[in-house]
């Protein structure tokens, strides 16, 4: 795959995966959907995809024991790239971490 044709998927399912975590958001917080449910289903669609690629190499290279184990269980990694993105303000329109609508300057750290 050419390195344009990756960038634009990788683009596409950002986006996909980023309106997923908003359209969650929504359902936890107010109950129902923002946004129309085939728009929430595209993105669904697209994120699945790569679920299901993810998930299938993910068994395969478990299985080939080329991997050593992990020093630690990897919810800690997680968790600690998750609080530091907690930190994280940004004026891109796809981001929830705030900024004005439309501001696509790079990323704020804080």
């Amino acid at each position: 795959m050419a390195s344009t044709d990756i960038n634009s998927q990788m683009d596409s399912l950002q986006v996909a995966a980023t309106g997923l975590i908003t359209d969650y958001s929504d359902l936890v917080t107010r109950g129902r959907l923002a946004e129309h449910p085939d728009l929430v289903g595209h993105r669904l669609d697209l994120v699945i995809e790569m679920l299901a690629a993810l998930q299938t190499a993910v068994g395969a290279e478990r299985a080939s024991g080329e991997w050593p184990a992990l020093r630690a269980h990897p919810g800690a990694e997680h968790d600690q790239l998750a609080a530091s993105y907690a930190q994280h303000v940004c004026g891109c329109r796809h981001c929830f971490h705030g900024g004005e609508a439309g501001d696509d300057e790079s990323d704020i750290w804080v």
